[in-house]
């Protein structure tokens, strides 16, 4: 029975040529493994490995979730079955969305450990992963979020050398931080089948919450425009509601919060970042002779560029997800109201990026060369990159969330896995600008010449508003 229910569950949420993809793409990154020379792999090691982690552990419980679709409640749920074994099936097509991503990108460090102690460490990784975004939807939002963040600092403390910390197996505590993986995950997975065996009654908690809430500063547009009306919402409020996509749960959340709470947010933000910059890359050496302070170069701006490249990927799918076309596209053509949104959205998530540049170029006035190319990215590449992310999104895979945030809205398929695709070329640029800050500059340049005329074309949004009507949209 519990293999039947494991393959029911499965197939409902990922479609056949997307579990084939996955498949492959493992196969894939265990050659790739098997080809990179152990010291590109050990110098990959460190910052990377310990941001990736930090990110991953720290959005997979904010914007986690679990993947129960709303007809679940009209049929899954109503059959009788057991609750371990339901909870087995959840928890697997979990592991599926979230574990995969581990093996997809740090597989390739096998041939930086020599030891089985890296196996361990991956699936310890895994299990983790799943089981945050399993544990998501039972905590309450200020709860999470002030987690999530101890969890991501708490990880990014492997960078100083603090031996018990989840990414500390992957920065030179191998043992101490696979004692950590390993307590870390028996404790997550116990609480997440707690959590995965209750889960209709932490649904109707959350449908609770959500809809009892208060609505707090409403906005008014009266008076205003339908343009200034698009303008004064996205400038003034940002959503960070987005279809988030890891490595194949297709996730939305809904959060909106004034503009000033997230650059006052990312400014903190950037102040940290500089910070660790100095204390770990900038570690002075004194010429005895000259006296001249001579900076080591800065690694941390590829962790920089990937972070706010994952970051922008998920605003950028949120866009046209929770459009509702029969209101949007009666006050405006579809290629004025498109253009309009996309610009206020870019403009809204380059006063995310704005204090990472002025740090960037604080950095640079101090003698860290390596942060010309973050900066570069932060103020050239990512706001090109979604505008064509927001584009490509609409018109290749388009769907509409509709109700419950904490349900899935459709199959994850193989299609949808392509929205990622320009995310791709990004990380590309992150790692040349690092050494060629001239291409960075080339690509985000061609970043924008591809976006503008997609934004700007009546032609496209035609072809969009025909798919998003083709797909349900109302």
């Amino acid at each position: 029975m519990l293999y039947r229910l494991l393959k029911f569950v499965v197939r409902t949420r990922f479609s056949r040529p997307f579990l084939i993809f996955i498949g492959l793409m493992i196969l894939y990154s265990v050659g790739v493994a098997r080809a990179v020379p152990p010291s590109l792999a050990s110098g990959l090691i460190g910052y990377y490995v310990v941001g990736i982690v930090a990110f991953f552990l720290a959005m997979s419980l904010a914007t986690g979730g679990v993947m129960v679709m709303k007809s679940d409640r009209d049929y899954l749920f109503t059959l009788p079955l057991s609750a371990r074994d339901l909870s087995v099936a959840i928890f697997f097509s979990q592991f599926i969305a979230y574990g995969v991503t581990v093996l997809l990108l740090f597989v390739y460090l096998s041939q930086a450990y020599a030891s089985t102690l890296l196996i361990v460490d991956l699936v310890a990784l895994s299990l983790i992963l799943t089981s945050l975004g399993a544990l998501a939807p039972s905590i309450r939002t200020r709860t999470r979020v002030v987690l999530s963040l101890a969890l991501g600092i708490w990880t990014v403390l492997s960078l100083a050398r603090v031996p018990f910390t989840p990414g500390s197996a992957f920065y030179g505590n191998l043992y101490d931080g696979t004692v950590t993986l390993v307590v870390f995950a028996a404790l997550v997975v116990a609480a997440s089948f707690r959590s995965l065996s209750r889960i209709e009654l932490d649904m109707v908690k959350s449908m609770v919450r959500s809809s009892s809430s208060e609505v707090k500063s409403p906005s008014s547009f009266a008076g205003r425009s339908p343009v200034g009306a698009i303008y004064s919402m996205n400038l003034t409020n940002i959503s960070l509601a987005g279809r988030f996509n890891l490595a194949g749960s297709s996730r939305y959340v809904s959060r909106r919060v004034r503009s000033w709470w997230v650059t006052a947010a990312a400014a903190v933000g950037a102040g940290a970042y500089a910070a660790v910059v100095i204390l770990l890359s900038g570690r002075i050496a004194v010429s005895g002779t000259t006296g001249q302070v001579a900076l080591s170069p800065l690694p941390a701006q590829v962790l920089l560029g990937i972070v706010l490249a994952f970051l922008a990927l998920s605003f950028s799918q949120s866009v046209v997800t929770y459009e509702r076309v029969w209101l949007s596209l009666t006050s405006l053509p579809p290629s004025s109201y498109f253009r309009h949104l996309i610009a206020s959205k870019t403009l809204s998530l380059m006063t995310i990026l704005g204090p990472f540049v002025v740090a960037d170029a604080a950095l640079l006035f101090l003698g860290y060369s390596g942060a010309l190319g973050a900066m570069i990215i932060a103020g050239l590449v990512i706001p090109g990159s979604f505008v064509v992310e927001v584009c490509w999104a609409a018109y290749i895979a388009p769907i509409q969330v509709k109700g419950d945030d904490m349900l899935m809205p459709a199959q994850f398929n193989l299609k949808q896995m392509t929205t990622v695709l320009p995310m791709f070329a990004v990380i590309g640029l992150v790692a040349a600008s690092a050494a060629a800050p001239l291409a960075a500059v080339a690509g985000g340049l061609v970043m924008w010449a591809v976006g503008l005329p997609l934004m700007a074309s009546g032609g496209f949004w035609g072809v969009v508003v025909t798919r998003l009507t083709e797909n349900g949209f109302v």
